[in-house]
């Protein structure tokens, strides 16, 4: 008697697997959303408290300017603007980004100047957060409604 698998063996297992993998992409693809979303989030919060710490530092005002595709941190040299800091934007996980067209300044005591208030809404799939920056400069994370 030979030991081995047939063909028809081999088939079923396939099989088998395809169906099991077929179960477990649509949970896998939101698990992976949700970590896309996640991150996105995550880089705005780092880009808000680089510009925040920027501004205190350097004892000058500072302007984060949040788009699709990037993350830039300016200070403001009297007329003039230092990029000071750059990090690609949601786009780069495939994240949409939805929020005020307007950067969001800083003074050199770490406040956010004039119309500060903003909520950045990411979103891929299912899957959204909302980044909230309140007029003291704070910062919170929420899930989107």
């Amino acid at each position: 008697m030979r030991r081995g698998t047939t063909l028809s063996e081999l088939l079923i297992v396939l099989a088998l697997i395809g169906m099991l993998a077929a179960l477990a992409a649509p949970p896998l693809a939101g698990l992976l959303a949700g970590a896309a979303v996640e991150s996105a989030a995550r880089r705005i919060v780092a880009a808000l408290a680089v510009a925040r710490f920027t501004a205190v530092y350097r004892s000058r005002a500072t302007v984060l300017l949040v788009t699709q595709d990037s993350l830039v941190v300016r200070a403001i040299l009297g007329r003039d603007t230092v990029t000071t800091w750059r990090a690609p934007g949601p786009s780069a996980e495939s994240v949409t980004l939805s929020g005020p067209d307007r950067p969001v300044a800083f003074s050199p005591m770490g406040l956010t100047r004039g119309v500060s208030n903003a909520t950045f809404r990411l979103a891929r799939g299912r899957a959204a957060r909302q980044v909230v920056v309140s007029r003291l400069g704070r910062i919170r994370v929420a899930r989107a409604p």
